[in-house]
């Protein structure tokens, strides 16, 4: 299904108009490649094994990434809200079969487009490719930084930072995710929580 203008949501267009740069006519252009998919509450917009072969907006709702460990547990990498790209990175560059898990955890209004639109349209519109090189940039940084962040924060101040990034965060997360994330038990989190809202 071709959206029309009036349909993404202001980020999106300010990301690709201001942000990098795109004329009317280009924009238009690239608006024209992305289709609309709505993927309902626990519903899997991505699972181990499957080859991840578009790249997709969050324009509502949100979702967890996540992998699973040799027993089974899982292990949430991260949550994308609004204004976020889902998929799995190594796949869409590699082609080959992901090792991640997307599930939405609202229901979720995506924009999406294929790995082969978005490569021709970097041909034909250059802008596209430094914003999507730098995007990669910016995706190893983050994954870095949350690397560091788990081997160096306590899960306390993992707690903190995530309630300052996404003070919303417990009103759209259920508690035993937000738990996994942090890598710690849903009890000791809800003790966590009562004694620095205590403070």
């Amino acid at each position: 299904m071709q959206l029309y203008r009036s349909e993404p949501s202001q980020q999106f267009i300010d990301m690709f108009t201001k942000q990098v740069g795109l004329s009317e006519e280009e924009f238009d252009l690239l608006l024209s490649h992305f289709k609309r998919e709505y993927i309902p509450r626990k519903y899997f917009y991505l699972k181990a094994g499957q080859v991840c072969n578009q790249k997709a907006y969050v324009n509502k709702g949100s979702a967890r990434t996540y992998t699973l460990d040799e027993g089974g547990n899982e292990h949430i990498i991260f949550f994308a809200f609004e204004d976020w790209w889902l998929g799995d990175l190594e796949s869409y560059y590699t082609q080959q079969p992901g090792k991640l898990y997307v599930q939405a955890m609202e229901d979720c209004e995506l924009l999406c487009i294929s790995k082969t639109d978005f490569d021709q349209l970097q041909s034909q519109v250059p802008a596209l490719k430094e914003w999507d090189i730098a995007k990669k940039t910016k995706s190893h940084f983050a994954t870095m930084q949350r690397l560091m962040d788990v081997k160096t924060f306590s899960s306390e101040e993992r707690y903190l930072q995530l309630l300052e990034k996404h003070p919303h965060i417990f009103q759209r997360i259920p508690l035993q995710y937000i738990a996994s994330y942090l890598d710690i038990e849903p009890p000791s989190l809800s003790r966590m929580r009562k004694r620095l809202l205590g403070k």
